[in-house]
């Protein structure tokens, strides 16, 4: 989905996938430079910087609630297990690289396609549907528009 028929500039698609890198460090610098020189950021630029900063918060919940919930469960008598087993496998590294010893659990992995995924998007010009994501964007998006 592209929202109008105005040419996309490079600086946008940089700065775009900068912010998806930095999960939205690099949108907010941006954002603040615009307002200091009293600039207006065009409405693929702010899709893109604010869609990563609602992703790295989605995960910083994600992360958080999944603490939370495994720390009561790994309380509880004989369901103990169940929780260790969940750990196991959130934990668990599906791929290692020896050499560079760098390794991703599942989630990681799962969360780099995800990111490998908008960024070809911007990098393309065009805003991915992501379900349940576009959606919410979209309609915090509209009054930018």
């Amino acid at each position: 989905m592209q929202h109008n028929s105005t040419k996309i500039l490079p600086i946008e698609k940089i700065i775009s996938v900068l912010s998806y890198i930095t999960m939205g460090i690099a949108g907010l610098i941006w954002i603040i430079i615009a307002y200091f020189r009293k600039q207006n950021l065009r409405f693929f630029l702010m899709y893109n910087i604010a869609q990563s900063m609602v992703i790295s918060i989605f995960l910083a919940l994600i992360k958080i609630g999944l603490d939370i919930i495994l720390s009561v469960i790994a309380k509880i008598p004989f369901v103990d297990y169940i929780a260790a087993v969940i750990y196991f496998l959130l934990s668990f590294k599906v791929i290692r690289i020896y050499g560079l010893n760098i390794s991703f659990t599942l989630l990681e992995l799962l969360v780099i396609l995800l990111i490998g995924y908008i960024i070809t998007g911007v990098v393309l010009g065009r805003i991915f549907y992501i379900p349940f994501l576009t959606d919410l964007m979209n309609r915090t998006m509209r009054h930018y528009k």
